[in-house]
């Protein structure tokens, strides 16, 4: 379904040991524009799961997202980056749709 790379499971570890609590879970929400479109994600700690959830283990580490998430993420990468483009998560989801902008009412500028 979705899958992590060791850099990404370290430092979700990290963030995960700081909170002290054996239950806390990384969530994965989708950023979204005025009209829908998925423009990125946001990862942060949860220390619980809501109901119809979908969770996913990788190792050490439990993610969590809603149902519409785990379904645009199926086939997607955790990784954690640094370079010239910036530091921190990037989910790769060749899954997800594209912005449609510009079509069917969709005028998200990004």
């Amino acid at each position: 379904m979705l899958s992590m790379t060791t850099r990404a499971q370290t430092r979700l570890k990290e963030a995960l040991d700081s909170q002290s609590s054996p239950k806390a879970a990384v969530r994965v929400v989708a950023i979204r524009g005025p009209h829908g479109c998925v423009h990125g994600w946001d990862l942060a700690i949860s220390q619980k799961e809501d109901p119809g959830d979908t969770a996913v283990q990788e190792g050490s580490i439990r993610l969590v997202m809603g149902a519409e998430v785990a379904e645009i993420l199926r086939g997607a990468t955790v990784d954690y980056r640094e370079d010239g483009l910036g530091i921190g998560f990037v989910i790769e989801a060749p899954n997800a749709p594209r912005p449609m902008h510009g079509q069917e009412g969709c005028a998200c500028d990004t």
